[in-house]
């Protein structure tokens, strides 16, 4: 274990025996520690002089897993159904396909996708190995934003102490645990691995593999963008600039990416439209985004600061927006002296406190909806990144508590870090399937359509149909034009025997789906299947034969078309389709049921 660790440690620096040999003498040092460098005297070295570096990496790896290890029991839930259980680059990967974007969502992640699918070939559809590979993620990224941080504050003679205070607050932060938890926040794991590792390799001069680095970052997830304004700002704040060449390399990988990111998405970043629901924020005007985005930031800081309510989904209306000043004006002015203050640190070489703002003010650059619109108006997994500046700030705030009383900084350390983990263990559980999750969900964002209507679902599934309408309607009185809403209810109402509230539920839900969607095949099935029920076949027949031209790849289509023509009479032509259906989708249970009762030699009974 020693010599793969120091084989490590040499890209952050010299090899170093135990977590306290560097406070040795610390009164004597600290008279040549540069200014921006946090100076105090020898104690705080006393508590770790003892533990070698390998307790206290092994502390860091021992206790992230620990803490997010219930996870492992999870079932896939939220968008795991729509990126893993139902995502053909996952289930039959093909190189093309993971060079491709997303059909449903437009998102281009080739190395999250190929993990994944690498995970599916291993393991299957069981979610264990999923959240395993997770844990190990979040633990491996615990690792290295502790070596990089060492590595960022040298010389300081505390930086291995806050490094690692940092690092351990870090590994136990509940607002991580969407990104930990949610199978599909690997992204955010991969994305933020690779770029602390290219950090780390470019502050040793290790110009190949960081941009090696980068460019899997930039492959997990296109936020990982930033790490150019991250790597300039460390190194002004560290006053040890790199070559402009080497800034040069970055700037191009970066360009390219971009400029690849864009053709594939076709002539766009990101989705092909922004849904309201998801983002409001994305309607605005430039001027009422950007001041309502801050009043959003300022909502991070506080669950980072207080995570006691923490939800899978912020989507309207969960968040209210405003467009008058007495609303706006507050966040945005105090926006404004956070920015005043992280730049006259950064310009008086407070090196640390710097970096601490850097991190987080520019890991939330590309996601804020300040410079762009995005997918979501607020997202936790998306603090995962950010939150390591936070965690360096409070690092910085505790060791200067430690210079006034070290026992009771201590004590405030492990009661705070006890604290984290026992919210993110709890929080945890919140994740251990779509019922669960929805459910908190509700109590927390009780203003979220999105959450009553995924609840709602759950509902319906488990045969609780008067709780089931209940949700929908709550939904549909926070949000009427929701499509999932309509549709979901449009099929409850059918189960009940309403056959026209149905009917008519399940047309409005398509017309306010995309034409070329996922969703709106979705609709276009179960409004044709509505129709075979009402013995309106030529519609449903025709229905259904627009959707499978425009939506060749689309299961479902093919399938009920299958049934359809059964009932018809045309049974070679179901055949036909029932196959083609299984071809699309092996698992299609539908066309299994028809293909097995066509292959029978007696009567039966039709297919459902």
């Amino acid at each position: 274990m020693d010599r793969s660790f120091n084989a490590l440690r040499g890209a952050a620096g010299e090899e170093k025996t135990d977590c306290g040999s560097c406070f040795s003498n610390m009164v004597r040092r600290s008279k040549a520690v540069g200014a921006g460098f946090l100076v105090l005297d020898g104690s705080s070295g006393r508590v770790l002089r003892r533990m070698k570096e390998r307790w206290c990496v092994g502390l860091l790896l021992a206790v992230a897993m620990l803490v997010y290890g219930d996870a492992l029991r999870n079932d896939f839930t939220q968008d795991d159904d729509l990126y893993i259980v139902h995502n053909e680059t996952v289930s039959a990967p093909s190189l093309r396909g993971l060079f491709e974007a997303n059909r449903d969502t437009n998102v281009f992640r080739p190395v999250t996708f190929l993990t994944l699918a690498l995970n599916r070939a291993a393991g299957g559809a069981r979610p264990f190995g999923y959240h395993l590979v997770n844990l190990l993620l979040h633990a491996a990224v615990t690792l290295l934003l502790y070596l990089l941080l060492e590595a960022l504050l040298e010389p300081d003679p505390q930086a291995r102490v806050v490094a690692f205070v940092a690092a351990m607050l870090f590994a136990v932060h509940p607002i991580h645990t969407e990104a930990v938890a949610a199978i599909v926040g690997r992204s955010e794991l991969l994305a933020a691995g690779f770029l602390l590792a290219a950090w780390l390799l470019h502050l040793r001069d290790r110009q190949i593999p960081a941009l090696i680095c980068f460019l899997i970052a930039l492959l997990s997830k296109e936020s990982a963008v930033v790490f150019l304004p991250l790597a300039l700002i460390g190194d002004y704040a560290r006053g040890k600039s790199k070559p402009l060449p080497r800034y040069g390399w970055i700037t191009g990988l970066t360009v390219l990416y971009l400029g690849a990111l864009w053709r594939i998405d076709g002539g766009r970043f990101g989705t092909t439209s922004i849904a309201f629901v998801d983002n409001p924020l994305a309607v605005l005007p430039a001027n009422l985004r950007i001041l309502n985005a801050l009043r959003v930031a300022w909502k991070y800081v506080g669950l980072h600061v207080y995570p006691a309510t923490l939800s899978c989904d912020y989507s309207y209306d969960a968040i209210t927006l405003y467009s008058n000043w007495q609303h706006t004006m507050p966040s945005a002015v105090a926006a404004a002296l956070v920015l005043a203050v992280w730049v006259w640190a950064l310009r008086t070489k407070r090196s640390a406190w710097a970096l601490a703002g850097a991190i987080y003010l520019v890991g939330f650059a590309v996601t804020a909806n300040v410079f762009i619109p995005t997918g979501t108006i607020m997202g936790e997994r998306l603090a995962y990144l950010p939150s390591a500046g936070f965690c360096l700030l409070v690092a910085l705030i505790w060791i200067r508590l430690q210079d006034y009383n070290r026992k009771a900084a201590w004590g405030v350390f492990i009661i705070l870090g006890a604290a984290l983990a026992m919210r993110s263990v709890v929080r945890n559980l919140d994740w251990r399937d779509n019922f669960t999750l929805y459910s908190a969900g509700v109590r927390v964002v009780p203003g979220s359509a999105k959450m009553h209507e995924a609840l709602a679902v759950q509902y319906l599934h488990r045969e609780q149909l008067e709780a089931a309408r209940n949700e929908f309607e709550t939904a549909l009185r926070i949000f009427p034009d929701s499509m999932a809403a309509q549709e979901f209810y449009g099929i409850l109402e059918a189960r009940l025997g309403h056959d026209q509230e149905s009917l008519r539920l399940l047309q409005k839900a398509m017309s306010n789906s995309p034409r070329g969607s996922l969703s709106y095949d979705f609709a276009a099935v179960n409004l044709a299947a509505q129709l075979m029920k009402l013995e309106k076949n030529d519609e449903a027949l025709k229905l259904l034969n627009q959707d499978i031209l425009e939506s060749p790849g689309y299961a479902r289509a093919w399938s009920n078309r299958a049934v359809l023509r059964y009932k018809l009479g045309e049974r070679e032509s179901a055949r036909a389709d029932a196959e083609t259906a299984l071809r699309l989708d092996a698992a299609n249970s539908q066309a299994l049921n028809l293909l097995s009762l066509l292959n029978s030699t007696g009567p039966s009974a039709s297919p459902r």
